[in-house]
């Protein structure tokens, strides 16, 4: 018998407009069967080079990693639904997204 599982599926999920690679981080809000919410951000280095802290007294910037920042070399709808359906069926999505609002369920 299959037990219940404590992680829900992937619903649906929206995510900032693709075309402005200015904006840095773009964001994804996913809703789960249970209604739900967690949210990730995903980046590529192009992405990356234009935001974050410096390092002091260089021209380098440093992003401090968490769980829910992905990185990918190439950011598309397709791609970033692929990430997700993975993380899903891996059962990382939990680890690697947080739930909106801060809460930490």
């Amino acid at each position: 018998m299959q037990q219940p599982s404590d992680r829900p599926s992937i619903l649906s999920y929206r995510h900032d407009v693709l075309d402005f690679p200015e904006e840095g981080a773009v964001e994804v809000v996913i809703t789960l069967a249970d209604g739900r919410e967690r949210w990730c951000y995903f980046f590529t280095p192009e992405r990356m080079s234009i935001v974050g802290d410096w390092v002091k007294g260089t021209q380098v910037r440093v992003h401090l990693g968490t769980n829910h920042m992905i990185v990918v070399s190439e950011l598309s709808a397709g791609i970033i639904a692929s990430v997700l359906n993975e993380l899903e069926s891996s059962g990382l999505l939990f680890e690697h997204t947080r739930p909106v609002g801060g809460n930490l369920v």
